[in-house]
């Protein structure tokens, strides 16, 4: 990785003192970071605005079948139970707990470069008080170094897991609870923006005529949403809206507007001081120009060189890797990526 050539509190002669550059503006917090802790507070922002029940009703309608037909003021003041906990803790066995986190008290120091927002909500039409566990996850790269999808599995493996001696016990495993886990991805690759796929557990009848009730094993549900911009298909919907809420780009007047006018998002007092919070705190691209987004921008060049470099068949991976800057590790899952991506597009022609 190329060395990040001044700090983020640093201009370079060719950026003025007196312009506000894509949500950036001057003031004693943005004066008082550095380049690391920018990432961190800007995170922190993010996730406190994802964890609005405004926003996460919107999702859950748009992710969840059961609340396809339900309206999301109802979603939001009737289903999505208690305060949503965020957190960046671990997932790993036996070092998580999850803590929940007082949004109006937090700082924007306290954020890390991970989001996980994890809620429950109510079922509609259950005869009984019916919920299903949520974790939404925001991911920056979408050639993180591994499969998104298997981080996904892993996630949704968790979730059951961590239900043992709270939700069910002992052999009880018909108490364990239905579990989402939702990915959305601002960074894609290009031919797959604008995307919403879904992965769970369905029943294939090898021999015979037996079928199960799908309640009984469909338990996991991972969904991964990838945005786009408005040049691209289907920049529509809840596309639209999480593009311009996570937008790093987009002047928060104009961001505010949008999700009130179109998304019908009430602008609180508490909603806006977020969204001005985050748009302060937001980091430009390298192609933007603005100096935190160079190290970004750079490697998101490197990727798109080594995919053109694998598509050439000319060069070892150790060779990409090299000419590059990028790990072995990333250009095999870069290739493995591809692979698997060649391989979809073949079976559904």
């Amino acid at each position: 990785m190329m060395a990040f050539p001044f700090a983020a509190t640093s201009r370079p002669s060719f950026i003025r003192e007196d312009v506000v550059l894509y949500g950036w503006k001057k003031n004693s917090l943005s004066e008082s970071l550095d380049s690391t802790e920018y990432r961190a507070a800007y995170d922190a922002a993010c996730k406190r605005l994802l964890s609005e029940k405004s926003v996460l009703a919107r999702i859950v309608k748009a992710c969840i079948p059961e609340f396809k037909d339900i309206d999301v003021e109802d979603i939001e003041s009737f289903y999505i139970e208690g305060t949503p906990y965020v957190s960046a803790v671990p997932l790993h066995r036996d070092t998580s707990r999850i803590v929940g986190m007082n949004t109006e008290d937090a700082s924007v120091l306290e954020g890390t470069t991970a989001f996980d927002i994890l809620f429950h909500v109510l079922l509609p039409k259950s005869r009984e008080r019916v919920k299903v566990f949520v974790d939404l996850e925001a991911q920056n790269k979408f050639y993180p170094g591994y499969p998104l999808e298997s981080r996904i599995v892993y996630n949704m493996c968790r979730m059951v897991s961590r239900q043992y001696g709270t939700e069910f016990k002992n052999s009880r495993y018909g108490e364990i609870k239905k579990c989402y886990s939702i990915w959305i991805c601002n960074d894609p690759a290009q031919e797959c923006a604008n995307s919403m796929n879904h992965y769970h557990i369905t029943e294939e009848r090898v021999a015979g005529n037996m079928k199960r009730n799908p309640e009984n094993y469909d338990l996991i549900s991972g969904i991964l949403i990838t945005l786009g911009d408005e040049k691209q298909e289907r920049y529509e919907g809840i596309f639209k809206m999480l593009d311009v809420l996570l937008s790093n780009t987009m002047e928060a007047a104009d961001k505010k507007r949008i999700l009130e006018e179109e998304y019908k998002i009430p602008m609180t007092e508490k909603f806006n001081k977020e969204v001005e919070d985050m748009c302060n705190l937001s980091m430009g691209v390298y192609e933007s120009g603005h100096v935190d987004g160079y190290e970004d921008g750079y490697e998101k060049a490197m990727f798109a060189t080594a995919r053109r470099m694998l598509k050439r068949n000319r060069l070892t991976i150790e060779e990409i890797a090299e000419d590059t800057g990028l790990s072995i590790e990333d250009v095999q899952a870069l290739k493995k990526e591809m692979e698997q991506s060649e391989y979809h597009s073949k079976v559904i022609q």
